[in-house]
């Protein structure tokens, strides 16, 4: 079974869960009412302290390798569901799943956080939220959201659902994360030119930001600007730069692995189209290498730009 995310869906997890503790109400008006309102939110604060713990274990186990463990975080009959309906149901058949799932790429690590809390019953908690998988093998990280259903068992809080959200209900905000390493300052010099570009969001989270300045022997030669967003048309991240010599293009971004593969086609300010074949690869979080390539201007084919390197800069002293 293909899990989206890596197979990841149960721990994919369940934030922190407020459980509102059985306390009573005395009342209006009456004596009592202020320790009661005091005794609940404490009694909800250390309900959200145990299920913070059963997740930290969740995720602890996962980097331990421990698929018995995960298992065990769930009910006899807890259920892991994928986006697309395909269920793991029981302890057994998820200690099978995980144990397949770590030995295929060891080391992977998830955080979870959580977007919403609520008790629907006594001793049942529904949790909406959102999770980061980075894998091993130093490639980006992939969200993704996910609803679940916490129960209270003997005591214990235990996973008694957990379901993917299809990546039609992603916010732009939330597939955007996916990039979010980009943010920052980089640079890449050689001896005949220095590139340096910033990355920042957007007011409102949907769109990144890019400006560049490129510069040729100390001289300015080109800088611009790039919008970097998704695409609900194509459901593909889409770019768009403008440059200071009149020139426009966009582009369309596809993932593969740790590449990000852009079809990029523009016109200069004398009216040429240009195309190129763009590849973004992340090697580590403080660098990357860029190349383009299948480049056409007008009518010509144009040669192709070699990899490079870029490193991010590191933080101007205070």
């Amino acid at each position: 079974m293909k899990w989206r995310f890596s197979g990841l869906i149960a721990i994919v997890a369940v934030g922190a869960l407020c459980a509102a503790a059985g306390a009573q109400e005395t009342g209006r008006g009456q004596p009592g009412l202020g320790a009661g309102v005091s005794g609940l939110a404490s009694a909800r604060a250390e309900e959200e302290r145990a299920i913070r713990a059963i997740l930290d274990g969740l995720a602890s186990s996962f980097e331990k390798g421990d698929a018995g463990a995960i298992a065990g975080s769930f009910t006899e009959d807890g259920e892991a569901v994928d986006a697309a309906g395909g269920t793991i149901q029981g302890r057994k058949a998820l200690a099978e799943h995980y144990a397949s799932r770590i030995a295929a790429s060891p080391g992977d690590r998830m955080t979870i956080e959580a977007e919403s809390i609520a008790m629907i019953a006594p001793g049942v908690a529904r949790v909406l939220g959102r999770t980061r998988l980075a894998p091993s093998d130093g490639s980006a990280a992939v969200v993704g959201r996910y609803a679940g259903i916490l129960v209270k068992r003997d005591g214990r809080w235990l996973l008694a659902s957990v379901r993917e959200i299809p990546e039609a209900d992603l916010t732009p905000h939330e597939r955007l994360k996916e990039l979010e390493w980009l943010v920052g300052d980089w640079v890449e010099e050689s001896d005949e030119a220095v590139v340096t570009t910033s990355v920042a969001w957007a007011d409102g989270g949907n769109f990144l930001l890019r400006s560049f300045d490129v510069r040729v022997k100390g001289k300015p030669a080109l800088s611009g600007t790039q919008r970097i967003g998704w695409d609900p048309l194509t459901k593909q991240f889409k770019s768009w730069v403008f440059d200071t010599q009149g020139g426009y293009g966009e582009g369309l971004w596809m993932r593969q692995g740790n590449q990000w593969v852009i079809k990029a086609t523009g016109v200069r300010p004398d009216g040429r189209v240009a195309t190129a074949t763009q590849v973004l690869t992340y090697v580590t979080r403080d660098s990357l290498r860029w190349k383009s390539i299948d480049r056409t201007l007008g009518s010509e084919i144009s040669g192709d730009i070699d990899e490079v390197l870029m490193v991010r800069k590191p933080p101007q002293p205070r």
